[in-house]
């Protein structure tokens, strides 16, 4: 390496590694870990059924893909790509998957119950989801939240 690449790899590792699209820095820890992959690993989570033992789901209520989306048309919060999930609804707007911020994500807080609007999600239930599922949903956020809007 020359002297130009080592100094500039010395200042990345001691200030912190910038995201490229963004240009932040990451938080710290988020990069500790697998990355989290939204297709893989969330968006089954959100996929499952009442009827599933591991826990409810958003399809039910927030796809606008199902017959019925009850979720969906009365807060705006379709949940079907990762593009209306980035768009929020009518409560949590643009606030809903705050990159590298989880506990400033309303998805994160909904999914607990500490959300100030509104109930728990999955609605009204208790935690439906297990701490490492939301865990899961916290890491991905704090690694940037990304992935295609398509997904």
């Amino acid at each position: 390496m020359t002297k130009t690449a080592l100094a500039l790899a010395a200042a990345m590792t001691s200030c912190g590694v910038l995201e490229p699209d963004l240009g932040a820095p990451l938080e710290a820890g988020a990069t500790d870990g697998p990355e989290i992959i939204f297709g893989r690993d969330i968006r089954p989570l959100m996929d499952r059924d009442a009827e599933d033992p591991s826990g409810h789901g958003c399809k039910a209520c927030h796809y606008s893909t199902e017959p019925s989306h009850v979720g969906t048309d009365v807060t705006g919060l379709d949940l079907s790509t990762l593009g209306g999930l980035r768009k929020g609804g009518v409560d949590t707007q643009n606030n809903i998957v705050v990159p590298y911020s989880p506990e400033a994500s309303a998805l994160v807080q909904k999914l607990r119950g500490t959300f100030g609007l509104g109930v728990r999600m999955p609605k009204n239930g208790p935690a439906y989801w297990s701490e490492s599922d939301i865990e899961l949903v916290e890491q991905w956020i704090a690694q940037g939240a990304k992935g295609d809007d398509s997904e």
